[in-house]
């Protein structure tokens, strides 16, 4: 099997996965125009729930987060230096097993 194969049955088994627990994803790319933004601090916080989660977006200025109970979520994205750009915010709900792709194209100071 090629590198893609496996890697496209890896990713349906997770979402089989997260989908059965009946947990929600969210995920997502951080931008400067057409460009990714790397190490950008992107926060969740659920407001009933008061799921609070972190992480960081990848090379390619990619984040996700996974196995979230049903909320309505506060996701902001924080790119670092701080200061240098206008931080992002979204409000998003999460119902049972949904998955939401939230995108950020933040500009300069």
């Amino acid at each position: 099997m090629t590198k893609s194969i496996i890697a496209a049955l890896a990713l349906m088994m997770l979402l089989a996965t997260s989908a059965l627990a009946g947990s929600a994803t969210i995920y997502g790319a951080v931008h400067d125009k057409n460009t990714p933004l790397t190490g950008a601090l992107v926060n969740i916080e659920g407001e009933a729930t008061y799921t609070s989660q972190s992480t960081y977006t990848n090379e390619h200025g990619v984040y996700f987060f996974d196995k979230l109970p049903a909320d309505e979520y506060i996701i902001t994205a924080i790119p670092q230096p701080e200061g240098v750009y206008k931080d992002g915010t979204h409000n998003i709900f999460l119902g049972k097993c949904s998955r939401k792709e939230v995108n950020f194209s933040l500009k300069k100071k």
